[in-house]
């Protein structure tokens, strides 16, 4: 899968200016003071819709912003989501990954569903030329159907988004872990982490939860020992976010931990091979 310094060069370019403004073409007399001239100050580092820099204040705003955002450009995209027991044993591992065109002409998605309550599953899904087409093998038994065609022609006549089985924004999801995380600080990344993002993104830090029920992806008797974090760009694109949680279920006491990440946005050409 394919996986700013311009500010600070204004700065200097402001501070040179200004100083040289003030001094002119002349050297200060005996006796002269010269005032330095003002720096101007940085302005705050731009946040995406629904947050601020204290917190969240609307989780539709954000989710809105970010799924507009996707529809515009090509991306990567990779999500994980793992059910352990106490003892480590892995209930259930699911990974999606996908490589998305710009306004999702064109698109390959996969899913590998593994562990000990599941049978041995993927799907695969490639959207080209107008019609998609879905392979689902499980436990080796491969089924191949078309489950789309933009004509109607031997299937529904779906749009791309709409063919596929999952939501690549995760929209849904994102706004149920922005609703409820305790949202304390949403802060401006360092350089390096920027020029992995390609964007003055800022993270986003939560203290446990406000609402613990939003983050089961299934009812749980019981949810504890929430941790969250996510990355935002200015845009409104959540680029990845990292959740860790406890529930009981049956009786039984699971630990979940769910990540997410977008890459290589505005650059990923899909992969249609077969």
């Amino acid at each position: 899968m394919h996986r700013g310094a311009t500010v600070a060069a204004l700065a200097l370019c402001l501070v040179t200016a200004g100083c040289t403004g003030l001094v002119g073409s002349g050297s200060p007399s005996a006796g002269e003071t010269v005032t330095p001239a003002p720096v101007p100050a940085q302005p705050p580092a731009p946040v995406a819709p629904g947050l601020t820099e204290t917190g969240v204040t609307d989780t539709r705003a954000l989710a809105r912003a970010h799924v507009t955002t996707l529809g515009n450009v090509s991306y990567t995209l990779r999500h994980t989501r793992t059910v352990e027991t106490a003892n480590g044993t892995v209930r259930l591992r699911q990974v999606t990954t996908g490589e998305f065109g710009a306004n999702y002409r064109e698109y390959v998605a996969t899913r590998t569903i593994t562990g000990t309550s599941v049978p041995d599953t993927e799907i695969r899904t490639r959207w080209a030329e107008g019609r998609a087409v879905q392979w689902t093998t499980v436990n080796g038994t491969t089924r191949r159907a078309i489950v789309a065609d933009g004509r109607g022609i031997g299937a529904p006549p779906l749009s791309p988004r709409a063919a596929l089985f999952f939501d690549p924004t995760y929209n849904g999801r994102i706004a149920s872990l922005f609703s409820g995380a305790n949202v304390t600080a949403v802060t401006r990344t360092g350089e390096e982490v920027m020029q992995t993002y390609r964007a003055p993104v800022s993270r986003v830090v939560a203290d446990g939860a406000t609402d613990r029920s939003q983050f089961p992806v299934v009812p749980a008797e019981r949810v504890g020992d929430v941790r969250f974090t996510a990355v935002v760009g200015p845009s409104g694109v959540v680029y990845g976010y990292g959740t860790q949680y406890t529930v009981v279920r049956n009786g039984t006491r699971l630990r979940v931990t769910e990540s997410m990440r977008y890459s290589d946005l505005g650059t990923t050409t899909p992969d249609l091979g077969e």
